[in-house]
């Protein structure tokens, strides 16, 4: 047995037979908190002494029975560096393809180059022998001898941060291969390769959260007390921790629902801050790309408002849901509409059936469609693909009585929000509506809530003559007389002259809001029902994204009033959510240019930036 005195042999930290004092208490919390999985790496050698210091810490490392069954392998040669990573790099392309889509792109971009670019790798392997065959506390649990090792790992990897020393694991690889090419004997396994070497910078996110692979959960969903189900109740220590947060574990369920009253939905959208840390962070790590600052102009924009709103320094983009809203109008009985109001029905078949123009755009893009009845004149009966949520078969013909009643027009706000909080969990929501009449409906509800009159919020819609468009201003005036003089609520407002599915969309919007879930809006008719929203929720305005300005010549009324600048211009006027699903391309591409693209200090690249030229 070694003699030889070890670095920490000694401890010299005061207090070492009781509490650190404070400093010494903070080190320790920091070189956790810092440290971070390495990928990118300098050439410079790490000191035989500094990494003296390192495997001294990792063997002090506890372990059951004081069995210490870790061994370190120290590769310096590049030929066996290079030899190493192949082996990586096959097992890497084989496991690339159980991903699809994005994340199979977000896999690929989990580069295994430090195991050239570092200056040294540390394979850490477990004896499964040491100790002999019966270990003190291993009878029962044979791998205690694996976590014991694990220690081992994890306090390498702290004392490598305290010395300024990077760490990346690369776990893919066939371990029968890298035990052959290090020479492994029999009941040796190796349980962690690592690259060690001075970084180029430690990142301020870990590495798979700043890829949007997956982001930390919250400690207060972890906590468990007196067994799994246990919820803490009046535990002073579950009072710190705060309410947990349901976390996702890979099925299709959903968050718990709060209680669903309009006031409590309402209640719980909180403001998203434009200009707060986050916002700055972002900001300031996109002007540290490599491009011009600025020089991606709305998209960089878009990218700082997904972070602020999916408070995430790291948005991502990957699970889209376009959800389009059906109901029927009783206006149409007086000759609104070009179509029609038995169309409506026929186009929700049409698209659960896959070939509705909204279903070939989601499809470009990856977005999921899912159509909710919630007031079509129409029994769908066993059809499948459809979500039932109706509140009343068409709505009361707006020019003659009301819409619906206010009852009424809650439940349909809240039916829409119910499909948000208990459907499968999605990062971008886009919304869309179909339903016969729903434009004079919405120019209705339009005129109520700002105070314009018919001819100010009168539009074509899907396309109508001289003569229809007359009898839209004329059906909307007499409405409008009807309701003047009686106070502007908002659900007032909707009930008398609103949609069933316009409610349902304003309801999904301080749904999704309320879940830091950007809503990208459709056309004029979303754009009403966001307006909606925000007159009960004036915070959801935050979480809104326009995805254009259509040709109805009043949604740009509805966007001002929204504070929102829509990303295109294309003149549409279809609906369905066809204009949200054309803008999802460029939420991508936001979140990907935060993701990916390299910072100029990332890229080992002097800043281009010559400040005479700012002047």
């Amino acid at each position: 047995m070694s003699t030889h005195a070890l670095p920490g042999d000694s401890p010299t930290a005061t207090g070492a037979q009781g509490e650190f004092p404070p400093e010494a208490k903070q080190a320790v919390y920091d070189a956790i908190a810092l440290r971070r999985d390495i990928r990118n790496f300098r050439p410079d050698p790490v000191p035989d002494e500094t990494l003296l210091r390192i495997l001294s810490a990792a063997h002090r490392a506890g372990s059951v029975g004081f069995m210490q069954p870790w061994d370190f392998v120290v590769i310096r040669s590049p030929e066996r560096r290079a030899e190493i990573y192949e082996l990586f790099r096959g097992a890497n392309e084989r496991a690339a393809g159980r991903f699809a889509g994005d994340r199979r792109a977000r896999y690929g971009a989990l580069k295994l180059q430090g195991i050239l670019d570092a200056p040294l790798s540390v394979c850490v392997t477990c004896d499964t022998r040491r100790g002999g065959p019966h270990v003190l506390g291993r009878d029962t649990i044979r791998e205690t001898d694996v976590y014991s090792t694990c220690l081992a790992i994890q306090n390498l990897w702290l004392a490598a941060r305290a010395e300024g020393v990077g760490v990346g694991w690369v776990s893919i690889v066939d371990n029968a291969e890298l035990s052959a090419a290090l020479r492994l004997p029999a009941g040796v396994i190796p349980v962690a390769f690592l690259c060690v070497g001075y970084p180029v910078e430690f990142p301020e996110t870990p590495l798979l959260e700043a890829t949007g692979w997956r982001g930390r959960l919250g400690l207060a969903g972890l906590v468990r007390f007196d067994g799994w189900d246990g919820d803490g109740e009046g535990d002073p220590l579950r009072e710190l921790l705060g309410r947990p947060e349901r976390e996702e574990t890979g099925d299709e369920g959903s968050a718990e629902t709060p209680p669903m009253t309009l006031e409590a939905l309402a209640a719980s959208v909180s403001a998203v801050d434009p200009d707060g840390e986050r916002a700055a962070r972002v900001r300031a790590r996109l002007d540290a790309q490599t491009r011009p600052r600025g020089s991606l102009g709305r998209i960089e924009e878009l990218a700082v408002r997904l972070a602020s709103i999916q408070c995430t320094d790291h948005p991502r983009a990957e699970r889209k849901r376009v959800l389009i809203f059906a109901g029927d109008h009783g206006v149409c009985a007086e000759g609104v509409s070009a179509y029609r109001p038995q169309l409506t029905a026929k186009l929700c078949y049409n698209f659960v059936a896959g070939g509705g123009t909204i279903n070939a755009l989601a499809r470009g893009v990856g977005a999921e469609v899912v159509v909710v009845d919630v007031g079509v004149d129409h029994d769908f009966g066993g059809a499948t693909g459809i979500v039932r949520r109706k509140v009343r078969r068409g709505t009361g013909n707006l020019a003659v009585e009301s819409a619906m009643t206010r009852a009424e027009a809650e439940r349909a706000l809240l039916a829409g929000a119910a499909v948000v909080l208990e459907g499968p969990p999605c990062d971008v929501l886009a919304l869309g509506e179909v339903g016969i009449g729903n434009t004079t409906a919405a120019a209705a509800l339009l005129a109520l809530l700002t105070g314009a009159e018919a001819g100010e919020v009168v539009g074509t819609g899907t396309g109508v003559g001289s003569a229809t468009l007359r009898r839209k201003a004329e059906a909307i005036d007499r409405a409008l007389e009807r309701y003047r003089g009686r106070s502007p609520d908002p659900m007032d407002a909707l009930a008398e002259v609103g949609g069933v599915e316009i409610a349902a969309l304003a309801g999904a919007a301080l749904a999704a809001a309320s879940r830091g879930i950007p809503v990208v809006l459709d056309g004029f008719i979303t754009g009403v029902a966001a307006l909606l929203a925000a007159r009960l929720a004036p915070a959801v305005r935050g979480s809104l994204v326009a995805s254009h300005r259509s040709a109805e010549r009043a949604h740009a009324r509805v966007l001002e009033e929204l504070e929102l600048k829509p990303l295109l211009e294309l003149e549409l006027r279809l609906g369905e959510g066809s204009g949200a699903a054309l803008a999802l391309p460029l939420v991508d591409a936001a979140c990907a240019v935060l993701r990916d693209v390299r910072t100029f200090r990332e890229a080992g690249i002097e800043e281009p930036l010559d400040e005479r030229g700012l002047a």
